[in-house]
């Protein structure tokens, strides 16, 4: 698990494109025969950004790149291990840690962490998680709150752990507003994950997996309340459905185009 709040930082320029681009493609309140495919791309689009970034943990929480042994020793001074490092139990129910850059972007991180690391012999193989993080933060033109929690059960597959498997839910809520352009997202998605196949040598590949979710979003252009599934194809792609419609989701930009 990674707290570096320095990630945060690449992803909220292309958040503030992205929803500032949703506000010129005619969404709106009112009902007319372009509004619901309209209203379909720019879900998906939300919907797949949100999933590739929380899966990376680019808005805090365990990332599918960490594998089975999260770096739960690059956070604050106040994370303790409370067993045999990377065997047994880590805890840390108090997280307050404040990044600050220059005079521009400044973020704070609270919540807790439990971590139950599983191993074999001395080797770590797995680990069940519960992640609670809320990171609150503004920079010029814009703010943002993020609440991510998890609760992942990860397991190696094979003798050196490049393989694993994922399984459990997660929350990830995503509120950005941004000043300079006079507009808003909220994105509140929630995920079941099972049976998520990763391969580590392939860049953290999700090459099989299943997943339901319920999207609630809102812009200016409007809003949705979806809920669906989610199949992961590998090649790191995914095809998400909802209302009867596919799209095809790309892992590595966050993307999705119909299919």
């Amino acid at each position: 698990m990674k707290l570096n709040l320095r990630s945060i930082l690449p992803l909220l320029a292309g958040v503030a494109v992205l929803y500032s681009a949703c506000t010129k493609t005619g969404v709106n309140s009112k009902s007319d025969s372009s509004t619901t495919k309209v209203s379909d791309n720019v879900a998906s689009s939300a919907i797949a950004d949100n999933l590739a970034k929380s899966l990376a943990g680019s808005f805090g929480g365990a990332s599918v790149n960490d594998g089975v042994t999260p770096s739960t020793n690059a956070t604050s001074s106040k994370l303790k291990v409370q067993s045999t490092y990377s065997c047994g139990f880590y805890v840390d129910t108090s997280l307050n840690v404040v990044f600050n850059q220059g005079d521009t972007l400044k973020a704070t991180k609270t919540g807790g962490t439990k971590y139950y690391f599983v191993c074999d012999g001395n080797k770590t193989v797995g680990y069940d998680s519960v992640d609670s993080l809320n990171t609150v933060g503004s920079g010029p033109g814009y703010s943002f709150v993020y609440n991510i929690v998890q609760k992942y059960k990860v397991r190696g597959l094979n003798t050196n752990n490049s393989n694993f498997s994922l399984d459990g839910p997660m929350k990830a809520y995503i509120d950005n507003e941004y000043t300079k352009y006079k507009t808003f997202s909220r994105v509140h998605n929630t995920y079941t994950f099972t049976n998520l196949y990763v391969h580590g040598d392939d860049n953290f590949d999700i090459t099989s997996g299943t997943a339901t979710f319920r999207s609630e979003g809102k812009t200016n252009g409007g809003g949705w309340d979806y809920s669906g599934t989610i199949v992961f194809l590998g090649n790191h792609k995914a095809k998400l459905t909802f209302l009867n419609k596919i799209f095809l989701i790309d892992l590595i930009t966050g993307t999705a185009t119909p299919a």
